[in-house]
Parts: structure tokens; C-alpha cells; sequence
């Protein structure tokens, strides 16, 4: 029994280590290059949720509206199926609100986000598998990335990205 255990924690640990850490490079390039594949929609306003997977496993869930000349992200939600699978609620329920209050003709006033990576927390103390998280505001955009501690306490910690989500906060009536 002890045995077993041992090993379904060897295993459980090597699967989260399995996952690298992102390449946001490349989710650029994907990002892009599936927004040029949804072609043009027919009119302002219509929204389209685009997923992308990048040669490491990363999942990548886009979320754009259409300005009437060109796709405008709303929405990003990027995470490795091996470290998390459901989105954070506080995701969810911004992105819900947002698209809730967006009007067609808002569309066009929202600018592209930044995409970078977001260095891990490093106050301590820290414990093995913790969680952690940030959030803040960029322009336009709400930010959140986590990550958990797949290394050891204190200083032997090893912050591993989760997930990185951003959601448009809504334009703002004139």
C-alpha cells in the first residue's frame, strides 16, 4: 500500500512536471494566425471562440469580436491541461459581464492587449504545491495568472505557471 502511494505520487508529480513553460513567442503567432483563419464576419459585433493548441500542449481559448474590419480580442484564457483544467471563476463571471455590456458599436473602441509572461510571486514562506496568484488591470484589460509549487519550501520553491487569463472591461459609454 505504502509502495503504491509512493508511486501514484511519482507519477502525479511527473505528469505536472511533464507540461514546459510557455512560449508566449509562439501563443503570439498562434493568436494571430487564428484570427486571420476566421476570415471576416458579416457584420459588427459578431463574436467568434477560437481554441489553439501549441506544440508543447498548452491550450489556448480565444475569444474576439469582430470592429467591422478586423478581429478585436475580448478574451484569452491559456492553461496546460495537466496543471488545471476548469477556468477561475473570477474569469468566468468577467467574461460573462463583459459580454453582457458590449454593444456592437464598442467593439472597435477596445485595443489589443499586452501578452507576456508575468514573473511568478517570490515572497515567502513558501510550501510545496501552494497556489498563487496575480491580478491587475493593464489598460483595457483585467489580468490573472497562477501557479503552484511543484519544487520544495522557502527558497527550494519552483513556480510553475498554471494558467495566464485576460478579459476586456467594457467600454465605457460616451
Amino acid at each position: 500500500m505504502k509502495r503504491a502511494l509512493l508511486v501514484a505520487a511519482a507519477v502525479l508529480l511527473s505528469t505536472r512536471l511533464a507540461a514546459q513553460e510557455p512560449d508566449f513567442d509562439e501563443f503570439i503567432a498562434l493568436i494571430d494566425a487564428a484570427l486571420a483563419q476566421a476570415g471576416s464576419a458579416t457584420h459588427p459585433g459578431e463574436r467568434t471562440e477560437l481554441v489553439r493548441y501549441a506544440k508543447d500542449g498548452w491550450e489556448i481559448l480565444i475569444s474576439a469580436a469582430w470592429d467591422g474590419a478586423e478581429w478585436r480580442l475580448l478574451a484569452l484564457r491559456l492553461h496546460h491541461p495537466e496543471r488545471i483544467d476548469a477556468p477561475d471563476q473570477r474569469w468566468s463571471d468577467r467574461y460573462r459581464a463583459l459580454l453582457a455590456a458590449l454593444a456592437p458599436e464598442q467593439v472597435r473602441e477596445i485595443e489589443p492587449p499586452e501578452l507576456f509572461e508575468v514573473p511568478p510571486p517570490g515572497f515567502l514562506p513558501a510550501f510545496p504545491e501552494e497556489l498563487r496568484g496575480r491580478q491587475f488591470d493593464i489598460g483595457q484589460f483585467w489580468y490573472q495568472a497562477r501557479w503552484f509549487n511543484d519544487g520544495g519550501f522557502d527558497q527550494d520553491a519552483r513556480w510553475a505557471l498554471r494558467s495566464f487569463e485576460l478579459v476586456a472591461r467594457p467600454p465605457q459609454p460616451q
